[in-house]
């Protein structure tokens, strides 16, 4: 259930940080019908949603870093592979200063 930010949304194996209901909705416009049907949320206390405001399991920390790593290979940075993400703050951190 989304009643706050930031959070990450995480969708298709991709992985976005967003600020506000804006962002948020700016990210879920292009997505298809199927891409839809994998969003999960998370927020910064660790509650994690699907689409529909169900509540769900986290990733693991080791799919978190992949979806990571992958996002910022993306956008051009490099040295990914000595990214870990072990703790949710991490995740949101490198996530936020990458937006």
């Amino acid at each position: 259930m989304i009643n706050s930010y930031p959070l990450v949304l995480i969708f298709d194996q991709s992985i976005e940080y967003v600020d506000s209901a804006k962002n948020l909705e700016e990210s879920l416009f292009y997505l298809s019908e199927k891409q839809l049907k994998t969003v999960i949320y998370i927020n910064i206390h660790g509650d994690v949603y699907d689409r529909d405001g169900h509540p769900t399991h986290l990733p693991n920390y080791s799919d978190l870093t992949k979806l990571v790593q992958q996002k910022l290979v993306s956008e051009g940075q490099c040295c990914t592979a000595k990214i870990q993400i072990s703790q949710l703050d991490q995740l949101f951190n490198l996530l936020k200063e990458t937006n």
